[in-house]
């Protein structure tokens, strides 16, 4: 919202606007179109012009916008063939992943057989101790 330069008082809509073309300056590329709104000040009555927005234009041959537009093409060609790629590394990777994790389980589960394995083995050697023991035990009774 642009102020009164007499009193400053802030002015939200203008009365009026137009577009003006400015010719570049020497040693400037281009054209800029300025969107001017004409403002009444409300408190004093004053009528003033504030540039709304810019845009700048540059003037190009025919051939030269040509090339740009297939480079851009190019490019835009070329983003979506990575993309692809992207997406399918991404998926490499969540299939690699959920391969890790299962093999992770795969060997918990394999030292945990191998070590039930030891366990019941002792628990076989101890049950054989045992045995042995009572009937030493009933000898000596």
């Amino acid at each position: 919202m642009p102020n009164c330069p007499k009193c400053g008082n802030k002015e939200a809509i203008p009365t009026r606007s137009y577009n003006v073309i400015v010719e570049p300056a020497k040693g400037e590329r281009g054209m800029t179109e300025r969107r001017v709104g004409m403002y009444t000040c409300g408190k004093c009555g004053t009528k003033f012009p504030t540039v709304i927005s810019k845009q700048r234009y540059l003037i190009v041959a025919e051939e030269q916008l040509k090339s740009i537009q297939d480079e851009l093409e190019s490019v835009k060609k070329g983003s979506e063939d990575l993309n692809t790629k992207v997406q399918g590394m991404v998926q490499q990777q969540r299939e690699m992943e959920s391969s890790m994790v299962r093999t992770a389980k795969e060997n918990d589960v394999k030292r945990l057989q191998a070590k039930l394995a030891e366990l019941e083995e002792f628990v076989r050697y101890l049950r054989k101790e045992k045995g042995e023991l009572e009937q030493k035990a009933s000898r000596l009774r």
